[in-house]
């Protein structure tokens, strides 16, 4: 009886725990895009990068993910940066953002991958 109890409790926290938290990324929201993740000036390279991240191998993403890098299709930050929420898409995972830190890239607006944020 205590077994199944603990189990039904596991799987209630796994279930609870598995959910995306994509619900928590709203419009107007501050939030971090996490470092190293690839920012997108394009909707549409976004949506390439997302397409093969689905379907290639590790391999074959990273080889895609440093030619977008060479060709200036995707950018990559080393630390994490801070940024507004302009927009987010949860039937796409696309979240367009303003970032906010101090710097010359204050203002400008991407689109990144809603598993970026935190």
């Amino acid at each position: 009886m205590i077994v199944k109890a603990l189990l039904a409790a596991f799987l209630l926290l796994a279930g609870l725990g598995g959910t995306s938290f994509a619900a928590d990324i709203r419009k107007g929201a501050t939030v971090q895009v996490k470092a190293n993740a690839l920012w997108f000036e394009d909707t549409g390279k976004l949506a390439r990068w997302q397409r093969m991240k689905k379907k290639s191998d590790a391999a074959t993403l990273a080889k895609l993910e440093q030619s977008m890098l060479r060709a200036r299709e995707a950018w990559q930050f080393v630390n994490a940066q801070t940024v507004k929420v302009l927009d987010f898409d949860a039937r796409t995972g696309r979240v367009r953002v303003e970032m906010t830190g101090e710097g010359r890239m204050q203002g400008t607006q991407w689109v990144v991958d809603e598993g970026t944020v935190e």
